[in-house]
């Protein structure tokens, strides 16, 4: 073979490999990045995937486009989360019912601790406890006095089966000795229509869903489901303040597939972190309720094996069935 030939031939091995180390090292990101959001548009999880995705499209030289994929109460659109490739370019939501939902259903299409990589912790919304202006109780003592002497007249609204605010009531039943019903919606929304009509006299709602109708007085404030009172309700009393051994809040988390790497989370979490934690986001945010957190994904992976401990048994011991 002449040696012009050899070199040639050398010579193309040697691009095509360039070529191929090249496109190893291409940057991340390479292309468009979804955001799955597991609830539909409207709610504190489509907020959040929508500023999150805005935001990032502005720095990182790619689209990134929130996808919904809504259904038996997220879990449609976390198993879409738990099905995608672990190269980055899907992420998602999750909410606290994440942790719920293994005690409530042995066929859960994923393993809630082991098929995602966590990113960041977003926020936290504490829950608040309303009633129709019509119950005569204007506190959390006088309420507890009422449905105590009252046992089953009283029924609770909450945005579903499984949310924290659904959790919410029954940790009030099991911590505070009150027997009231669980009536579960479909969403926020409907929940605090018939509170606002009087056709449900009880309600458990995040801050920020409930928060304009009791500052236009169509519902009444009764107690915030955090360890310590709400800013934004200063006057309102903690649950734990009556009621002892409860604490109750909805959060919000970024996480990806299985298997993303470790310098790909590190970019995202720093994406988020600088997103949510910007100053007047933030206080905009704390207007409403809501504590924007923006964690580290240590933080975050810590925070959710925790969650996962907590509440399994105690959905068990409560006897939640998935709808």
């Amino acid at each position: 073979m002449r040696l012009s030939v050899v070199c040639a031939r050398l010579m193309a091995a040697v691009v095509m490999a360039c070529a191929a180390i090249g496109g190893w090292a291409q940057p991340y990101p390479a292309k468009p990045i979804r955001i799955i959001s597991p609830s539909p548009p409207g709610g504190t999880t489509d907020v959040l995937a929508r500023i999150i995705a805005t935001e990032m499209t502005k720095t990182i030289s790619q689209p990134v486009i929130v996808e919904y994929k809504s259904g038996a109460g997220g879990v449609v659109g976390t198993n879409a989360i738990a099905q995608a490739p672990g190269d980055g370019y899907t992420i998602g939501l999750i909410i606290s019912a994440h942790a719920v939902h293994p005690g409530m259903d042995t066929k859960l299409p994923y393993d809630s601790a082991s098929d995602f990589t966590p990113i960041s912790l977003l926020c936290r919304v504490p829950n608040v406890l309303s009633v129709h202006p019509s119950l005569p109780a204007r506190d959390l003592k006088e309420f507890l006095a009422l449905v105590r002497a009252n046992p089953g007249k009283y029924s609770f609204a909450s945005p579903g089966t499984g949310t924290a605010a659904h959790l919410a009531g029954e940790l009030l039943k099991l911590r505070g000795n009150v027997d009231i019903q669980h009536v579960p919606y479909r969403g926020g929304a409907p929940a605090v229509q018939d509170l606002m009509a009087g056709q449900i006299l009880l309600g458990f709602n995040n801050v920020n869903t409930i928060l304009p109708f009791i500052r236009s007085g169509r519902v009444r404030p009764i107690a915030v489901t955090s360890t310590t009172r709400s800013p934004v309700l200063p006057e309102v009393a903690a649950m734990v303040e009556q009621v002892p051994d409860y604490e109750n809040a909805e959060w919000y988390g970024m996480v990806g597939p299985k298997g993303v790497s470790k310098g790909i989370v590190a970019k995202l979490q720093a994406e988020i972190h600088r997103i949510l934690n910007e100053p007047a986001r933030k206080t905009q945010y704390l207007e409403l309720g809501v504590e924007l957190i923006g964690s580290s994904a240590e933080d975050f992976d810590a925070f959710l094996k925790v969650e996962l401990r907590r509440w399994p048994p105690l959905v068990k011991q409560l006897g939640i069935k998935g709808e």
